[in-house]
């Protein structure tokens, strides 16, 4: 089991297939495909099953999703560490829809324009979902419109919105 394995595995959960998870790690199908058929081998069991054209986890599967978001945030901690005078690496963000579409372009823009060896990974869905995510260790940051109540986060209110009824 390496890490290559383990990111394949984890986008192709992320993305709900090989073909998205491939476009989305700049990656061959084949190559995705290829790297899942070695990790289950390494472990001996089947990690996917399908349901018509969709994949599904097997129970080892959700088992081992549970510990690949921590053990790649490890390994991303530790080559910070190894590092720890130039910044780069993944920086996994999470973010509402509306938040990423309307708010994100800029910001994003401008820290890819200042840091452009830092690859900005970015997952748009639900609060709730994000929150869930970045507990698990799949993200290492989300935006997010509900109230986290966990003291392994930091928050930072970032903006407030006023919304209005108009008819």
């Amino acid at each position: 089991m390496d890490l290559r394995e383990l990111e394949a595995f984890q986008a192709v959960v992320e993305a709900g297939g090989v073909g998205r998870a491939a476009l989305r790690l700049h990656r061959a199908q084949s190559s995705i495909t290829a790297r899942i058929r070695q990790l289950e081998a390494s472990l001996g069991v089947a990690l996917f099953e399908r349901d018509g054209r969709a994949l599904r986890l097997t129970a080892a599967g959700d088992v081992l999703l549970d510990y690949t978001g921590r053990l790649l945030g490890l390994a991303e901690e530790a080559r910070a560490a190894v590092r720890q005078d130039s910044i780069g690496g993944r920086l996994r963000l999470g973010a509402m829809e509306s938040v990423a579409a309307s708010r994100l372009p800029l910001p994003l823009a401008e820290f890819h324009r200042r840091h452009p060896e830092v690859m900005v990974e970015l997952q748009t869905a639900t609060s709730r979902e994000l929150i869930v995510r970045l507990q698990a260790g799949a993200l290492d940051a989300a935006i997010v419109g509900d109230e986290v109540d966990n003291a392994r986060f930091t928050r930072v209110a970032l903006y407030r919105e006023e919304l209005v009824l108009v008819a």
